[in-house]
């Protein structure tokens, strides 16, 4: 599917509420170092599917979603981090601004769920 970033956007579709999460490095009991994933913003967005696709890797059905996450423009966010939807995680693969403007940006986004198949 071809992404068409010049339509007008309408905000009036942000209606799911995600987490743009980070990561902090902390100590454990034993001393060692752990990552806990923290927010860094939470925003509205719209939410759609662009791509799907199955296959098998190590005997277990793998289902790849992509995502598309349009919203406000939020300074900060960078591809190493989390989107966050309800119990759902999903992998940032890229980050547009659109038309460049510091107005909104599209978050594209990768989920797996994996099933015993």
């Amino acid at each position: 599917m071809r992404l068409n970033l010049s339509k007008r956007i309408n905000i009036g579709t942000f209606n799911r509420k995600i987490s743009f999460m980070t990561y902090s490095q902390g100590t454990n009991e034993a001393g060692g170092t752990t990552l806990t994933p923290v927010v860094f913003k939470t925003t509205l967005a719209a939410m759609d599917v662009i791509d799907g696709s199955d296959y098998f890797e190590a005997k277990k059905l793998q289902a790849q979603l992509t995502y598309m996450f349009t919203s406000r423009y939020l300074q900060g966010i960078t591809p190493d981090m989390l989107v966050q939807y309800q119990t759902r995680t999903f992998l940032i693969q890229d980050i547009l601004n659109v038309q460049e403007k510091n107005e909104f940006m599209v978050v594209i986004a990768v989920e797996r769920i994996f099933r015993n198949g």
